[in-house]
């Protein structure tokens, strides 16, 4: 498909209509993510290998690697059928190319690979759904190491897309991280000293969490489920994290895990207000790698946004969104997930604790969190920017990346004289996040006459 075409089927698919904030014309505030053309990501999938290019004018197609991560988005926004063929009208036929780009494109994806055995890569991506936690850094190209499966577990081997509407059953499978960059952080280690005989693993509730009084009932009932410590705390972000504790010299390391716990309806309403995205900004902030979105409740009953909502917090946000269908399962889950902690802690520690980075200890993570509530300038500049119209959120912060402050901005405009074209052209060739609507936008709002 041409450019053209993608942001046509965008359109056609409801998805550049139905935000998942406010809406613009309403004044409100609106956020890049929330807005999608259909052209909005194809430099990051072109990175990733999920899509490729071929042609001048420029046409753009799916790898397998690329159809499976479709199926998979596909299966966990529940907006669409991820069983059936992906077929968009308007997309050109794989015999259409260039023979020489087809020739040297073997992970293409035409009529003929859809029935084919799927490969490593796209067997790996579909080990995903099964909404356990994902150990591979979400920023790192390299593959998964191999599978950690739970004591008395089989490991999950069925390639087969998920069914949305039903939830996740079972006890999570962990993954082991990539060696090098995606390595997470390690408590401290003493020669030859063994995780579970040094550590013992905590599970930490929010007490403003929506358990609301019940909280200690909640932490007594999973403690009886599970025969491990559970405590309550006031929390500085997110609803659940995991420490460990020395046993020895009684030290509280920060586990490189957090949970954002949110309700259906209650979930609809923080996108209504804004809550929705400053509790993730909160959560991508705190220096935490792994970062779980649990989802209680009927989702098929929920506004289409919500929907929308859990799938651009994993494809674009990089979460591990979990569902839960109520209450009582969503203690079951906490149990499940901190029973994979443990497991992938155990056998790691050994491994790569030395060479991995150290888990902040409970005082420094609390205190870090404490500190991203500050408002500065820059922060207040970016939101400022992102109600200027084209500017996203990846925009706003670019800009505010090379002027931190309004008066920065309005120096270096000054710097080009009256050159009107070129104060426009400014930003964007500054940076290639600010589109050229967004750069002259942003212009006229901070140099403009009215």
């Amino acid at each position: 498909m041409m450019k053209q075409e993608l942001i046509d089927a965008a359109e056609a698919s409801g998805l550049s209509r139905d935000a998942i904030g406010p809406n613009k014309s309403k004044a409100k505030q609106s956020y890049g993510k929330d807005w999608y053309t259909g052209w909005s990501c194809m430099k990051t999938l072109l990175s990733n290998r999920l899509v490729t290019k071929w042609s001048n004018p420029a046409k753009y197609m799916l790898t397998q690697e690329g159809e499976g991560t479709a199926r998979d988005c596909l299966s966990r926004s529940g907006l669409d059928d991820s069983a059936r063929p992906l077929t968009i009208i308007g997309a050109h036929n794989t015999s259409a190319m260039d023979p020489s780009v087809a020739r040297h494109s073997p992970e293409l994806v035409s009529d003929s690979s859809l029935t084919k055995k799927k490969s490593n890569c796209y067997r790996q991506v579909q080990a995903t759904n099964y909404e356990g936690i994902i150990c591979c850094d979400s920023d790192s190209e390299e593959p998964c190491g191999k599978d950690i499966p739970l004591k008395g577990m089989e490991p999950i081997t069925s390639c087969g897309p998920p069914d949305i509407s039903r939830p996740f059953q079972g006890t999570p499978k962990l993954q082991s991280s990539t060696m090098g960059s995606a390595k997470l952080a390690m408590p401290p280690r003493r020669a030859n000293e063994n995780f579970l005989e040094a550590y013992e693993v905590i599970l930490i509730l929010d007490d403003r969490e929506k358990f609301g009084s019940r909280s200690r009932k909640v932490a007594d009932n999973i403690c009886s489920l599970s025969h491990f410590a559970v405590d309550v705390r006031q929390l500085p972000v997110g609803d659940g994290i995991w420490i460990a504790r020395h046993k020895e010299d009684h030290t509280e390391y920060v586990l490189d895990f957090i949970v954002e716990r949110k309700e259906v309806m209650d979930l609809d309403g923080s996108i209504e207000d804004n809550r929705y995205r400053d509790q993730k900004l909160r959560m991508k902030k705190c220096g935490l790698r792994k970062l779980i979105y649990l989802v209680e409740g009927d989702l098929n009953r929920a506004p289409k946004r919500v929907k929308t909502a859990c799938f651009t917090t994993e494809i674009l946000d990089g979460f591990d969104v979990q569902r839960t269908t109520g209450f009582a399962d969503t203690q079951k889950r906490y149990v499940d997930l901190t029973r994979s902690v443990i497991a992938y802690y155990d056998a790691s520690f050994s491994i790569v604790g030395k060479a991995s980075p150290v888990c902040p200890t409970y005082d420094d993570f609390k205190r870090k969190c404490y500190d991203l509530k500050k408002k500065t300038v820059s922060d207040i500049f970016g939101c400022q920017l992102m109600q200027v119209p084209q500017v996203t959120e990846e925009a706003a912060q670019a800009v505010v990346e090379l002027y931190p402050t309004p008066l920065l901005l309005a120096k270096a405009y000054s710097i080009l004289g009256g050159d009107t074209s070129a104060q426009e052209k400014m930003l964007k060739k500054k940076n290639e996040m600010v589109n050229a609507g967004a750069s002259r936008n942003i212009f006229h709002l901070i140099w403009g006459d009215g």
